[in-house]
């Protein structure tokens, strides 16, 4: 298996940029109507899509997002029987792990009266449970977002589509999981669902969108 070290380093970098700038962190502010506002950009934002555009080129190569990351492993046929690519896909989603798990370190260092996970998930995470309809949704937006990756050669074309689908797609997912895990709680099973079958499913889209315009 080739290392490819610059990659992973490019990966973690990446997710700790967009955890911090774009992600953010949630605060108390008594000035708000719901109590809490955000400190970033938010990523169903036109400054946050700006920002993810740009980190997807300052971080050449990287993925940043665990549904991009399987969108990719997902949509190569080849790569479904590549036990490198796998092990690879697994390394790059750590790396992404990490580098949330950063950024959210320097946001709780340098961030007063933030929510907190036990304030935000005072009774833990609801439990994983499968929805037929939100898969097939998750589905179709990895087709869609496969068709575009494929399709469009423009830098802003995937940061717009990934936009667009910040209501139906958690992007987020990695930064989820370096919550949890940072914050030792029992809610493994409940985060690490989505982090995997979410982007499962939108790698499937993916996959399926290839197999249909190869046959068209």
């Amino acid at each position: 298996m080739e290392i490819e070290l610059k990659k992973w380093m490019n990966e973690l970098g990446g997710a700790f940029a967009v955890t911090w700038l774009v992600f953010g962190i949630v605060v108390i502010d008594a000035n708000s109507a719901t109590g809490m506002s955000l400190v970033g950009l938010g990523l169903g934002t036109l400054g946050g899509m700006l920002a993810l555009g740009i980190a997807w080129m300052a971080f050449n190569g990287a993925d940043i997002l665990p549904p991009v990351t399987w969108m990719k492993m997902l949509s190569n046929k080849d790569n479904l029987s590549d036990a490198d690519a796998w092990i690879n896909t697994g390394i790059t989603l750590v790396c992404q792990l990490v580098g949330a798990a950063l950024g959210i370190v320097l946001m709780g260092q340098i961030t007063s009266d933030y929510v907190t996970y036990a304030m935000a998930h005072a009774g833990g995470q609801e439990a994983w449970a499968f929805d037929l309809m939100a898969t097939l949704g998750l589905v179709a937006a990895g087709a869609v977002l496969g068709h575009i990756h494929s399709k469009v050669d423009n830098n802003w074309a995937m940061p717009i589509a990934v936009m667009a689908m910040a209501g139906l797609v958690n992007f987020e997912s990695a930064a989820d999981m370096a919550s949890m895990i940072l914050n030792d709680t029992g809610d493994a099973l409940a985060v690490a669902m989505p982090w995997l079958i979410d982007g499962i499913c939108v790698g499937v889209g993916a996959l399926l969108a290839g197999q249909i315009d190869e046959n068209l």
